[in-house]
């Protein structure tokens, strides 16, 4: 073992790992990922994924194959539910963009659940590992993608809170999360594919054993309290996690690939003018876990 793990070492050490201030957030440096990844720089990626749960790739033009590939490695790829995104030759592949066929802005930024506090498709049994972005065309101003530490935000929980919420279960609904953030409303085709799922909302995570806040906008109530009592909890864990010191901001660059760890963030995207700003991000998703 000592063997294989100098060799590691040695394989990888061209693979840069620099973190953000707190730790939340990390940079990689040193990897092509066009041209694939070797098995020690995936080692390489996958610890600083859990140590520091969202990563930043610059300067990686990736074609929709090349982006398909590299999520491979982390698991079993996931079609989102909004059949209308997904890129027609690659249905794994899906696309946020506000930019029509004449090159010009439609004037509406693609699914507005996009713009409020959320963690992916946990309205599914098996909810998202890890999502994985890439940024062909950004907006000069705003934009942004906003991120929250759910692992860090779990701890700094009150204990009496800590207590309370351990046994207790949200309901995760597309339907009422298309409602929420104003989006049309969730087809019946859609709600035949997924239906409403219960999900612990202090989940511990199934590789680092952490524990975090797993909420979000596609949540809808708490099972065993009134509707009201329920989003009103609900709302409450969302406003202390996503308090300023448990936040990343991801500033975009051309070429970004960025990818974060579903299971212990919530992210949304920050608004910005689009009648006037061309956006346009490519999206590949992992499938996760049953959370527990």
């Amino acid at each position: 073992m000592a063997n294989a793990a100098a060799t590691l070492a040695e394989t990888a050490e061209h693979v840069t790992v620099s973190a953000h201030a707190n730790g939340f957030a990390a940079e990689i440096g040193g990897v092509n990922l066009s041209q694939g990844v070797s098995d020690s720089e995936f080692a390489r990626i996958h610890q600083a994924f859990l140590d520091h749960k969202v990563l930043v790739f610059r300067d990686q033009p990736l074609e929709d194959a090349a982006h398909q590939a590299f999520g491979a490695r982390f698991g079993t790829l996931d079609g989102h539910i909004n059949k209308s995104t997904r890129q027609k030759n690659m249905p794994n592949v899906q696309i946020f963009s506000n930019v029509g066929s004449d090159g010009k802005t439609t004037g509406v930024h693609p699914e507005k659940g996009t713009l409020v506090w959320h963690t992916d498709k946990s309205y599914t049994a098996t909810p998202s590992l890890t999502t994985m972005l890439r940024s062909p065309a950004i907006a000069k101003e705003g934009g942004d993608t906003l991120f929250a530490d759910t692992a860090r935000a779990y701890d700094a929980l009150p204990e009496a809170t800590k207590t309370r919420i351990s046994s207790l279960r949200a309901v995760h609904d597309w339907a009422r999360s298309r409602i929420k953030s104003g989006e049309r409303p969730a087809t019946e085709e859609e709600m035949a594919a997924a239906p409403p799922v219960d999900h612990p909302i202090a989940r511990t995570h199934p590789e680092t054993g952490r524990q975090t806040i797993y909420v979000g906008n596609h949540s809808s109530h708490v099972v065993g309290m009134t509707v009201p009592e329920g989003e009103t909890l609900l709302a409450e864990l969302e406003v202390h996690a996503t308090q300023q010191q448990f936040i990343y901001r991801h500033k975009w660059r051309v070429n970004d690939v960025l990818m974060w760890d579903n299971r212990c963030t919530l992210h949304c995207v920050e608004p910005y003018d689009a009648a006037k700003e061309k956006r346009a991000v490519h999206r590949v998703v992992v499938k996760g876990d049953k959370p527990v």
